[in-house]
């Protein structure tokens, strides 16, 4: 393996091997539609999956993490309709239904985009783990929204090239290089929450468990010490997965949305 091909291999998402029942339902709910996004540094020309749910006139966008997809917020998103809000979701490039074998937080962003130039405005977005990344670089790329609420969100990126080079037992030299493609295609600016995030002046709540054993609590604090006016509510018990579903989660942010 060399760099390029360790550069792949990290960009390259494991797609759900099948769905929950509630997930299936909660897509057999859905109007269907799809975009196209423009080729990025990952892929070609993406053909994105895009879910919508009522007709609430404020509409909340949803973004999902890392090997995950748009019906793993099933239980947000009956919440949010049984409050009178309208839901919109998509499957991020290489993820769920969409098209794509590789993606990042910059690829998620650019679905976010057009996404939103299709349909939205959005009132709020909901982003979780990865997708937090996403709605930072789509907000400073000129998503406009009102509200934001982070779920055990991601908010660097290094650390994790770091742990799948240990996890993976990359040799030092090989490790080393991984890291030069890494930076040369992706800078701070680019995949750090806290930079881009320092002179937003949206609203923002973050839930992250402290003892998440998937993304640590301190990418939570980092990004609510430096997104002005932002709230970290500590979700004990939630896990990074499960805090999609958690009850305490649901009605905090549906609360935060509805707050006006």
């Amino acid at each position: 393996m060399d760099a390029d091909e360790a550069l792949q291999e990290f960009l390259r998402p494991q797609r759900a091997s099948r769905n929950l029942k509630r997930e299936d339902a909660v897509l057999g709910l859905a109007e269907l539609s799809r975009v196209v996004i423009a080729p990025g540094t990952e892929n070609e020309e993406e053909d994105i999956a895009v879910y919508r749910w009522g007709s609430g006139e404020r509409r909340v966008l949803l973004v999902h993490g890392w090997a995950g997809k748009a019906a793993q917020f099933f239980a947000l998103i009956s919440a949010l309709l049984e409050h009178g809000f309208s839901v919109v979701a998509f499957d991020a490039p290489a993820h769920g239904n969409s098209s794509g074998v590789f993606a990042s937080g910059p690829a998620f962003a650019r679905a976010a985009r057009m996404v939103d130039e299709q349909h939205g405005p959005f009132y709020g977005v909901v982003a979780h783990s990865l997708g937090a990344i996403a709605t930072t670089i789509a907000l400073a790329q000129g998503l406009k929204t009102q509200r934001v609420v982070l779920l055990a969100p991601v908010a660097f990126v290094e650390p994790l090239l770091e742990i799948f080079i240990k996890l993976r037992e990359l040799p030092d030299p090989l490790g080393a290089a991984l890291r030069e493609r890494f930076a040369a295609r992706y800078s701070a600016g680019i995949i750090s929450v806290p930079l881009l995030a320092k002179d937003f002046e949206i609203p923002a709540l973050i839930f992250h468990d402290p003892d998440d054993g998937d993304m640590p609590f301190s990418h939570g604090e980092s990004i609510a010490q430096a997104w002005p006016g932002a709230t970290l509510v500590p979700a004990s018990g939630a896990g990074h997965w499960r805090i999609l579903r958690d009850q305490s989660v649901i009605e905090g942010t549906v609360a935060f949305l509805a707050a006006n």
